[in-house]
């Protein structure tokens, strides 16, 4: 008899979610920020989403999550789904592609 071992992806690490309500991280992503005070931003040229961690004021994460209706409503942004992000160490930021750039 052989058995075949499930073996769950962690894909999802390097990736970040949107919701309807929230930008959740991957476990890896939420790792490397080096604060758990966050601030986003969107740059409408290219499409991409930052995710930047700071010291002080901002956004406060919770268990993996950015409450982020707010952002969506001022960015303008229904996008809903799961993109892959980057971390760039130099900048403690997570970068996302979320629209195809203009």
């Amino acid at each position: 008899m052989a058995f075949e071992v499930y073996m769950p992806r962690s894909s999802s690490d390097n990736r970040v979610a949107l919701t309807k309500h929230h930008i959740r991280l991957g476990n890896r992503m939420a790792s490397y920020l080096k604060s758990d005070r966050v601030e986003v931003a969107y740059d409408k040229t290219s499409g991409k989403l930052r995710v930047k961690g700071i010291k002080e004021g901002g956004i406060k994460i919770s268990k993996n999550k950015i409450g982020a209706q707010g952002i969506f409503k001022y960015f303008n942004l229904d996008k809903k789904g799961s993109y892959p992000a980057e971390y760039i160490e130099k900048e403690d930021a997570i970068y996302v592609q979320i629209e195809a750039g203009e």
